[in-house]
C-alpha cells in the first residue's frame, strides 16, 4: 500500500480564493476538496447567492478552474462558485480510515461508475446547504459526469454546459452514442468497443483507443514512471499536445459523423486519423507517444506562462498516483455493477431537460473524437428543452483541450452569457 504524502500549498490562487474540505457523511465519509470563490463582500444583496459547481477532467483538479472561479462570482447578482476534486483526484479523500493510501488498480471498482461520483456531486451540494444549482459545468470527464447528474437528478440543476466532450446520454459504455437510436443500448455500446478495438488492432501498423489503455493494469505506473522530472516532463508535454499550440490539432468533424449508424470499419477509418495521443500506436504506452513527438518537436513542453501551474499537477498526481481518475475510464468500458443496472435502464434515452450549452476550444480534437456525437447532443439527448441554440454551441477560436486555461476570459464571457439568457427565461 502506497501510503499519499501531505499537500502542499496551492500558489497562484487569487486571494478571494477558499481551500477547504467539506465531510459527506452519506458518501462514505468521503472528504471532499473544494476551491470556492464568493461575490465581492462588500455588495451586499437580500439574497442568497445561487451555487454555480464546476466539475474537472483527467487528468485535472479543482485547481484547474483557478482562472475562473472568480470573475464567475462576481457576475450578475453574484454566485457561489465551487470546484470540488472529484472522487480518486486530488486532496479529496475518504476520512476515518486510518492513512489515506493511493488508488490501486485491484480496489474495487464501482465507487467510480459513473452514477456513483454523480451521486457524491449531488451530495455535495446538499452538505454545501443548496437545495438547486444555478448552473452545472462539465469539461472532458466532467461533462460525461455533468449530464449524468442532470438526467439521474432533474430537479437540481436549473442549467448545464458541457465543456469539449459532447454529452451523448446516460449509458453504461462511452460508445454506445455511436450506435441506433433505440434497442439494447448498452448491448450494442458493448460491441461497438469491442469491434473497434479488434479493427484497430488489425490495421497496419496496429493501434488502441487511449481509453482501452487508460483502462490497463500498467498505465498508472507508465504515466508516474520514475516521478520528479519524468511526470514533470510527461505531464508538460501531455498539456501541450492537447492544447491550441500543437499543430496536430486541425479538429474537424470526421467523415462518418454525416451515417446515422456508421459502420464499424467506417468509425476505425475515421478513428485512425486522430492524433496519436487518442488513437495510439498497440505497442506504445502514453508516455511514449508523448516522447516520441518531443524527441520531433522540441516546443512540446509545459506551455509559456504555466510555470507555476506545472508544479502543482505534477506534485499532486506525484503524491496521488493517476489510478483513481483511470478507473473513471476503466468504468465506462466495464459492464456497470449490478446494483445500478437497473438505474442505467429506466435513465436509457432520458433527455436533458434544462437549457444547455456546449463550449470548447475549436482545436480540440474532444469535440469531434466520437463521431455523431455533437449531432446526437443538440438535436436528439437535448431536444426537450427547445435544442440547443446556435449561439449556445461555442468553439473558441485558438484555444484547445484546456479552454478554462487556455481562454479563461473567453469562456467567463460565454459562461455568464449563457447564465443571463437562462435567468431571463
Amino acid at each position: 500500500m502506497n501510503t499519499i504524502l501531505a499537500p502542499v500549498g496551492l500558489p497562484d490562487l487569487p486571494p478571494q480564493i477558499t481551500s477547504r474540505y467539506i465531510t459527506l457523511s452519506d458518501r462514505d465519509n468521503l472528504n471532499v476538496h473544494i476551491l470556492e470563490a464568493f461575490p465581492d463582500t462588500s455588495n451586499h444583496s437580500s439574497t442568497p447567492n445561487q451555487l454555480i459547481l464546476l466539475l474537472h477532467g483527467f487528468p485535472e483538479l479543482a485547481y484547474s478552474w483557478r482562472k475562473v472561479l472568480v470573475p464567475i462570482a462576481k457576475a450578475h447578482q453574484g454566485y457561489h462558485v465551487v470546484a470540488p476534486d472529484l472522487r480518486g483526484f486530488g486532496r479529496t479523500t475518504l476520512s476515518g480510515s486510518g492513512g489515506a493510501s493511493q488508488v490501486q488498480y485491484e480496489d474495487t471498482l464501482s465507487p467510480y461508475h459513473i452514477l456513483n461520483i454523480a451521486d457524491d456531486v449531488c451530495s455535495l451540494v446538499r452538505a454545501l446547504g443548496y437545495s438547486s444549482v444555478a448552473m452545472l459545468v462539465g469539461h472532458d470527464f466532467g461533462s460525461v459526469l455533468a449530464g449524468h447528474c442532470i438526467v439521474a437528478h432533474p430537479e437540481l440543476f436549473a442549467s448545464v454546459v458541457f465543456m469539449s466532450v459532447p454529452f451523448g446520454g446516460a449509458s453504461g459504455q462511452l460508445w454506445s452514442q455511436t450506435s441506433n437510436e433505440g434497442g439494447d443500448d448498452k448491448a450494442k455500446g458493448h460491441s461497438v468497443v469491442s469491434d473497434i478495438a479488434t479493427a484497430l488492432a488489425a490495421l497496419q501498423p496496429p493501434r488502441k483507443h487511449y481509453t482501452a489503455y487508460f483502462s490497463t493494469p500498467s498505465a498508472n505506473a507508465d504515466m508516474l514512471g520514475k516521478g520528479g522530472k519524468d511526470l514533470y516532463d510527461f505531464l508538460g508535454s501531455y498539456v501541450y499536445m492537447k492544447s491550441g499550440n500543437w499543430d496536430g490539432n486541425d479538429a474537424h468533424p470526421l467523415p462518418s459523423a454525416s451515417s446515422p449508424s456508421p459502420s464499424v470499419s467506417e468509425l476505425t477509418r475515421d478513428l485512425a486519423t486522430l492524433p496519436e495521443y487518442y488513437v495510439m500506436p498497440l505497442h506504445e504506452s502514453m508516455p511514449d507517444v508523448i516522447a516520441r513527438h518531443g524527441r520531433m518537436d522540441a516546443r512540446i513542453t509545459w506551455p509559456r506562462g504555466d510555470e507555476v501551474a506545472e508544479g502543482v499537477y505534477a506534485a499532486e498526481f506525484g503524491r496521488t498516483g493517476f489510478q483513481g481518475g483511470l478507473n473513471y475510464y476503466r468504468s465506462a468500458l466495464s459492464p456497470p455493477p449490478p446494483e445500478r443496472i437497473a438505474q442505467l435502464r429506466a435513465l436509457a434515452g432520458r433527455q436533458v431537460e434544462v437549457p444547455a450549452a456546449f463550449i470548447s476550444g475549436a482545436r480540440d480534437w474532444g469535440v469531434y473524437q466520437i463521431p455523431g456525437a455533437v449531432r446526437k447532443m443538440r438535436e436528439v439527448v437535448c431536444s426537450s428543452a427547445g435544442g440547443m441554440q446556435d449561439e449556445d454551441f461555442v468553439l473558441i477560436e485558438g484555444a484547445g483541450h484546456w479552454v478554462q486555461q487556455e481562454a479563461p476570459e473567453i469562456l467567463v464571457r460565454e459562461l455568464v452569457r449563457f447564465l443571463g439568457k437562462v435567468k431571463a427565461l
